[in-house]
């Protein structure tokens, strides 16, 4: 069986290639995965590790059960019998995860719950398999033995969608659109203190079927901008300005790079900078759009200074990780 990689919020693991990203939600902090193909369904579940608060692991699977009861009795309109046929212990990336096999009636059905005190989270994974013994052994092991939940690196990897790229993981996943036609992931940080917002976005977003849906523009990635995606962008991120555009090559693609600052505001003044980049991909056929946004907001008699070598570097690290086909 062949098997792929899938990266997503803080989580990187192999799944079988036909497998497909079909729920998910939240973000880094907390949040759930679903992925499923025929005979097969992995659910994962995640949530913040408060040492004070957080329940004991064996309470935590004890309500994770009585959720998976009323689930089942739900779909099927009669009670059920929700048993635990034996309970253990299996090293997953490196933690120590309390195991369970239940008997549901509907297939092998395994649930591992955990602490990553590296990515502070409690973490569930749920899996059901209605496959035969050993096709679905080999799933199973191969998925856990190549889980990982924590990365030594600030910044973290994202596979799916036929997408890969790193940011760092304070980019938290805000706002997304998943359609056959139009994808967009939009991840926001922020930071406060004194009298003083700081925040970047960044927007990743792409067109499929390009040379269909844009024959008439999909070459040209200055005139797809100006025609049929900057009035779009500009309601969805405020303050968003350019006044320099120039073209480049990127990933050997041809593309049209876009800076400018704006500033607003009168007793709360706000400096924001914004760069795109956007380019057709033969390959994919999908048309690419990366928008980055750096802002400081802060009263008018205090100075507003933005980390512009950070903000290069976070920019710089991103593109050059991305890969827009593989």
């Amino acid at each position: 069986m062949k098997f792929k990689e899938l990266g997503w919020n803080g989580f990187l693991l192999e799944i079988p290639e036909e497998m497909r990203l079909t729920s998910e939600g939240g973000n880094i902090k907390s949040g759930y995965l679903k992925f499923e193909m025929e005979g097969f369904l992995i659910e994962i579940r995640w949530d913040p590790f408060e040492p004070k608060k957080t329940k004991p692991l064996a309470e935590i699977a004890n309500s994770f059960i009585k959720e998976i009861k009323k689930t089942i009795e739900k779909k099927s309109k009669k009670k059920i019998d929700l048993k635990v046929e034996s309970m253990g212990n299996v090293l997953i990336s490196s933690h120590n995860a309390y195991s369970m096999n239940i008997k549901s009636g509907t297939g092998k059905d395994l649930v591992y719950i955990w602490v990553c005190k590296d990515s502070k989270r409690v973490i569930i994974a749920h899996l059901i398999s209605l496959l035969p013994e050993e096709k679905s052994k080999e799933i199973i092991e191969h998925t856990l033995s190549s889980f990982k939940c924590h990365f030594n690196e600030e910044s973290i990897p994202w596979v799916a969608l036929n997408l890969r790229f790193q940011i760092p993981d304070s980019f938290l996943l805000s706002e997304r659109k998943i359609a056959a036609g139009r994808t967009y992931l939009t991840f926001r940080e922020r930071k406060f203190s004194v009298f003083t917002e700081k925040g970047r976005n960044l927007v990743i977003e792409y067109f499929s079927m390009a040379n269909l849906i844009f024959e008439d523009t999909y070459k040209n990635p200055e005139k797809w901008f100006q025609d049929k995606y900057w009035k779009d962008l500009k309601k969805r991120l405020k303050n968003i300005a350019f006044q320099t555009s120039e073209t480049k090559r990127f990933m050997r693609h041809k593309a049209v790079y876009k800076r400018g600052i704006k500033k607003s505001g009168l007793l709360s003044r706000r400096t924001t900078v914004s760069e795109n980049l956007t380019w057709y991909c033969s390959k994919s056929n999908r048309i690419y759009s990366i928008t980055y946004v750096s802002y400081v907001n802060r009263p008018f008699f205090l100075k507003r200074k933005l980390d512009e070598e950070e903000d290069k570097r976070i920019m710089q690290d991103f593109l050059s990780s991305f890969k827009c086909h593989f």
